[in-house]
């Protein structure tokens, strides 16, 4: 698909202008796209290493042992965090390595949508473990028929169901744009009006951030009294015996021995 420059006038098109070239190289890139690479690869050698090793300890089970519901709500955040790296770490790495976008319109869209996908999977999944923590300690009597395998792999696929939809907009609206010297490929995000990407911006961080974070504030909000430690509340002992009389029969018996 290609747009020319003019029609990208009127704010339409939410991607910034292309760079003007750094005369600082390194490797044939600039020192800063440079260094970005090097935390990119950091983090993506770290990330993969520590997620595969989660992933690696919390699929293995012990035969006839169902998997607890905090195992598959980490194992759940782990395989996120996991395909986020794999799946969007590269080739976003290719934005500060290349001068263009040469992946295509596909990976264009699914890069971005992935990664909003993966962002409010992990958000959501520690919302749901802080519901699983407030369960067992605060109805710890009812916590063995709730927090099972079963209800644990269904909220799974309610949180991985809703991220899917509400990431849907980005990959509609992520597109490839020719503009510059040479006719230059970028991917950038076009919005019809700015009112409905603001309302799309909106709604993302009310309930992809500040809702699920209040609701984790109030589930530890209520977990914190119920776990403190039992110094703090300690429960009365036996009632001390009261002390004997003088002239009781057991106090002469005792003073007799």
């Amino acid at each position: 698909m290609e747009l020319a420059a003019g029609n990208l006038s009127e704010g339409n098109a939410s991607g910034p202008e292309p760079p003007a070239p750094d005369p600082r190289t390194l490797f044939g890139i600039g020192v800063e796209n440079f260094v970005t690479l090097v935390v990119f690869g950091l983090i993506f050698a770290l990330g993969v290493l520590g997620n595969s090793l989660v992933i690696t300890v919390l699929a293995r089970s012990k035969p006839g042992k169902p998997r607890s519901t905090t195992n598959l709500f980490i194992l759940n955040l782990s395989i996120a965090d996991l395909a986020y790296l794999l799946f969007c770490i590269p080739f976003q790495a290719t934005v500060y390595a290349l001068p263009t976008w040469v992946l295509g319109a596909f990976t264009c869209k699914f890069v971005h949508y992935f990664f909003t996908v993966s962002m409010l999977v992990s958000v959501f999944t520690l919302a749901a473990m802080s519901v699983d923590r407030y369960v067992a300690i605060v109805h710890s009597r009812r916590s063995s028929a709730l927090r099972v395998s079963r209800n644990a792999l269904l909220g799974v696929g309610v949180i991985w169901a809703l991220s899917i939809a509400m990431a849907s907009p980005v990959a509609y609206h992520q597109r490839l744009f020719h503009r510059g010297v040479g006719n230059q490929t970028f991917c950038w995000e076009q919005w019809s009006s700015q009112r409905h990407k603001k309302a799309y911006v909106v709604c993302t961080f009310v309930f992809g951030y500040l809702l699920p974070l209040l609701f984790i504030c109030f589930c530890y909000a209520k977990v914190g009294p119920e776990a403190a430690p039992a110094s703090l509340h300690p429960f009365p002992g036996p009632a001390a015996a009261p002390p004997l009389c003088p002239h009781s029969p057991e106090f002469s018996a005792g003073t007799a021995r």
